[in-house]
């Protein structure tokens, strides 16, 4: 029996101070039924053997946590000011909790060629009250109150001579306005390592690292606390997951998309930066940015090396899907298994309007209780609209039924009514060349392209939708737990 032979020896001294048989029968039984269960335990554990299923079920684990959480964020203290002194926004920002923003560092990521409308409605909603708000860029210079940072500067200028697409860079340092996006995004890669780096010496103190970029919307509330959940000092790296470098036997490193926004904790940013030192306290060894200057000039993306350069350190992602969010407001198919009863925490590449209403929107709201993807369907108005021209609801994830020869592919009216028909079909969208596609999710859809718009109407079968939202109430949020397959 090998080591059960072993444990049950060292008991003996124990069982000669008993007295009675009947415990000694007892301690024997204890004794044999500890290692049977500590064998099974160490061989087999709550291990890959048993199914996935099964797992839950005899571990009774869901897939997420339904954390009790409080909302930071005080009620305006100048609710009714509405003029144009101002007040309106300071009153936004009286509720901001401000306080936070010496435990957590946010940082804007931007470029000299980017729309300037977008960074600077990005400034006036999203990040309007981040009062330390980090803005870094390619090019110094000052916005909304704010230093931008030229965090290219910080790369060796030899590195940025051997590297074409740092012709634009010089370009716009000499102030040449003929710079295009496309030259700009091409810059955007080399800046994430140096970023991180920068977010440190600029608040070294910080417990959490928050990065975003000028399309991306955060619900602070939401994210605040989730925060309060987590230890800073354990190294988190968290986002929405994208597939990114191979590693090798198939396998691919999972890394957060920055348009997504993405959360570095204070130890994971400590390790990723950390250098060696010599005898004399000297840096020895290369910056992190230095060290991947290759890495990042070989990939099309900085998000992918900065996941790469932490998994090479050990630190994998937590990928927090769907609560940091790849889809833009208007095209979240709420209701499905993903987009109910979930936090949401960020959505990317978001409509100028929506950046503002949706934080005006928030602003108004109780925030009793976190926001769920399933309020945002207030936002929407979903359940009371009515049938808009040049619309398109279907865009991806509309269904088509064969053969094109179906009735509702004949007339808009055929179309509306065989979508009220299927108790499954939330929405339509009928192109005049002949196509109906129905909807499953409640979505909201987006104008069509304009040289196509008089071929596009979209609907919504309102009393369907109010329906399901009252037979699909929330009993408690969702905080889903870290997972790299949850969206295949």
């Amino acid at each position: 029996m090998g080591s059960g032979t072993s444990t049950s020896a060292t008991a003996w001294p124990f069982f000669r101070v008993l007295g009675n048989t009947k415990l000694k029968l007892l301690a024997v039984f204890l004794t044999v039924s500890t290692i049977l269960l500590l064998t099974l335990y160490s061989s087999r554990g709550l291990s890959e053997d048993i199914a996935p299923g099964a797992k839950d079920e005899f571990t009774n684990e869901k897939d997420y946590w339904t954390w009790e959480t409080s909302t930071r964020f005080q009620k305006p203290k100048h609710e009714n000011d509405s003029d144009d002194t101002g007040n309106l926004q300071n009153a936004t920002c009286d509720a901001f909790p401000s306080d936070m923003l010496s435990r957590i560092q946010i940082i804007l990521k931007t470029s000299a060629t980017e729309d300037p409308k977008r960074v600077d409605t990005h400034m006036a909603s999203v990040t309007r009250c981040i009062s330390n708000l980090l803005v870094i860029s390619d090019k110094e210079t000052e916005l909304h109150g704010h230093r931008v940072h030229d965090i290219l500067a910080d790369l060796p200028p030899s590195a940025r001579n051997q590297t074409p697409e740092f012709e634009a860079y010089e370009a716009l340092q000499r102030g040449e306005s003929n710079i295009d996006g496309a030259a700009g995004w091409k810059l955007d890669r080399f800046k994430f390592l140096p970023m991180v780096e920068r977010a440190k010496k600029v608040n070294p103190g910080a417990e959490w690292y928050i990065f975003l970029e000028t399309d991306t919307y955060f619900v602070w509330d939401n994210l605040f606390r989730m925060l309060e959940q987590f230890d800073p000092l354990f190294p988190l790296y968290m986002g929405s997951p994208a597939p990114g470098r191979d590693i090798g036997d198939g396998k691919v490193n999972w890394f957060a998309y920055g348009g997504s926004g993405f959360v570095l904790s204070r130890a994971a940013v400590d390790i990723l930066v950390a250098r060696e030192v010599g005898e004399y306290g000297q840096f020895i060894g290369p910056s992190i940015s230095e060290r991947y200057m290759q890495v990042v000039k070989d990939d099309c993306c900085g998000d992918s090396v900065l996941g790469f350069a932490l998994y090479e350190k050990g630190i994998e992602l937590s990928g927090m899907w769907p609560m940091f969010n790849a889809h833009p407001l208007d095209s979240i198919p709420f209701g499905d298994e993903h987009h109910w009863c979930q936090p949401a925490i960020s959505m990317h590449k978001s409509q100028l309007g929506d950046m503002t209403g949706l934080a005006d929107w928030e602003d108004e709201r109780d925030r009793t209780k976190p926001l769920l993807y399933a309020d945002l369907v207030d936002y929407h108005r979903l359940g009371q609209l009515s049938e808009r021209k040049g619309w398109d609801n279907g865009a991806w994830g509309g269904i088509i039924e064969q053969p094109d020869t179906l009735p509702q592919h004949g007339s808009l009216e055929a179309c509306r009514q065989a979508c009220h028909d299927r108790d499954w079909c939330m929405s339509y969208t009928y192109d005049t060349a002949g196509v109906c596609v129905f909807v499953r999710s409640l979505r909201l859809g987006a104008k069509s392209k304009l040289e196509i718009a008089e071929q596009f109407t979209a609907g919504w079968d309102n009393d369907k939708i109010q329906s399901w939202r009252v037979n699909n109430t929330c009993e408690k949020p969702m905080w889903m737990k870290p997972s790299l397959t949850r969206i295949f």
